[in-house]
């Protein structure tokens, strides 16, 4: 059996970081938005967010199969947290403006970057592959948990101590996510980061896996083609019309974050207590057409008549939002996890970050110029609008594949003997 303290180390970890992420998550758009009014601005932040890790990852792959995956973790979370210790200490003198924080976002994100990978691969090294459901959705839950106490607080402590409380609540949370990674036990066979060749040796490996696995190329180019139109309907519309179109206090903004997140965490619990045996395709079917549904819910409810009725700000609309977002946070649940699951089953541990990696990049890579387009709409088109032309063109996209190319990707998770590339155990 494999050491569960390295799991509750992992997972301690994790909590602490996403707690104070939630925070900030919350903070930092409406700090950009009360300061600029700005859909252009906010969805030009979430560029400079994204776009260095994509930028990254590849690289970050290579990195993660090749140094010593814990050290990655510590020295990360140390360098993200010194950062936003800096920005919380600006803040407290009024130094911070939209060009540092950009600046700021840019070294983050990129130490992000080579997070993600070794983190994703990590996990599946410390737990049994028999548990590796179960560790997922433990995993999705304490995730969810963090953010929602994030994101809940996030509002009021912005309310209150404004951004530079959120700052320094964060780079603490970064600081002691890294000192519970450093007593996590983990030994990882590697070869040493080689030269420039090398590096592109190992990339191509990653891409060779993914060739080779004919449903882990549809699954990237539907994943692409979903997150293009959704993320940025979430990460840039989402914040705009709560608080310049419906108007939402910081306090009533954060909790609605929190309810999408407490969706997932319900998501999370009801896969891992009564459908961790059930096909994958059959969840992620459903989950793709439940979120769907729920989706034109939520832009029925931005539509002027409905929130000129149900009132600005008021309570009756922020329950209805919050109640349409669990569900979408549930069925996002249904989507996710199981995939990530059988990801991590079909991955060998030498090849696994790199092959996250590349994945990652595809199904993100256009994801940035949909946040820009987004931010540029906004100040052009009403928010109604856009939203239900998106979901219109989501809604068709999931139905194409729903009945035409989800068995191909589920069979593609089935068949793990379609690759030659051997694996190691890791002793941890």
């Amino acid at each position: 059996m494999k050491d569960r303290r390295n799991f509750l180390l992992y997972a301690m970890g994790r909590l602490v970081s996403l707690m104070g992420t939630g925070v900030q998550d919350v903070a930092l758009p409406l700090f950009i938005l009360d300061l600029t009014g700005s859909g252009t601005i906010m969805g030009t932040f979430m560029i400079i967010t994204m776009a260095p890790r994509l930028i990254l990852y590849p690289i970050a792959g290579v990195v993660g199969d090749r140094v010593n995956r814990k050290w990655i973790m510590v020295w990360t979370d140390f360098g993200r947290g010194a950062v936003i210790l800096i920005l919380a200490l600006l803040a407290t003198r009024d130094l911070i403006t939209i060009p540092l924080l950009f600046g700021a976002q840019f070294v983050v994100s990129l130490m992000s970057a080579l997070f993600g990978p070794a983190t994703m691969a990590m996990l599946p090294d410390i737990v049994e592959e028999e548990d590796l459901t179960r560790a997922n959705s433990t995993m999705g839950a304490i995730n969810s948990i963090s953010y929602i106490i994030g994101l809940a607080l996030g509002g009021i402590i912005y309310g209150l101590g404004g951004i530079r409380v959120a700052f320094l609540i964060n780079g603490v949370s970064f600081i002691g996510s890294g000192v519970s990674e450093l007593f996590i036990k983990y030994h990882q066979k590697t070869k040493k980061l080689g030269k420039i060749h090398e590096v592109i040796e190992d990339l191509k490996e990653g891409i060779y896996f993914i060739k080779v696995h004919r449903g882990l190329l549809v699954l990237m180019i539907f994943a692409l083609v979903i997150n293009f139109l959704f993320n940025p309907l979430f990460a840039v519309l989402l914040p705009y019309v709560s608080r310049i179109v419906i108007k939402f206090s910081s306090e009533q903004y954060g909790m609605l974050q929190t309810s999408f997140m407490a969706g997932i965490l319900i998501g999370n619990i009801i896969i891992g207590t009564l459908l961790a045996k059930s096909k994958v395709e059959k969840m992620l079917n459903r989950g793709l057409l439940a979120q769907m549904g729920f989706a034109f819910v939520f832009v029925a409810l931005i539509f002027p008549q409905i929130v000129g009725r149900l009132g600005y700000a008021s309570w009756t609309l922020f329950f209805a939002l919050s109640l349409t977002f669990v569900f979408m946070g549930v069925f996002n649940a249904f989507v996710n996890t199981p995939i990530m699951v059988e990801l991590q089953k079909l991955t060998p541990t030498e090849f696994r970050a790199r092959i996250f990696s590349v994945i990652e990049v595809a199904a993100q890579g256009i994801v940035p110029i949909g946040f820009g387009i987004m931010g540029i709409l906004l100040d052009l088109v009403p928010a109604y609008i856009i939203a239900l032309t998106v979901v219109t063109i989501l809604l068709l996209v999931i139905l194409v594949f729903v009945f035409k190319y989800s068995k191909e990707v589920t069979e593609g998770f089935e068949n793990k003997n379609a690759n030659s590339l051997s694996s190691q155990s890791i002793d941890s």
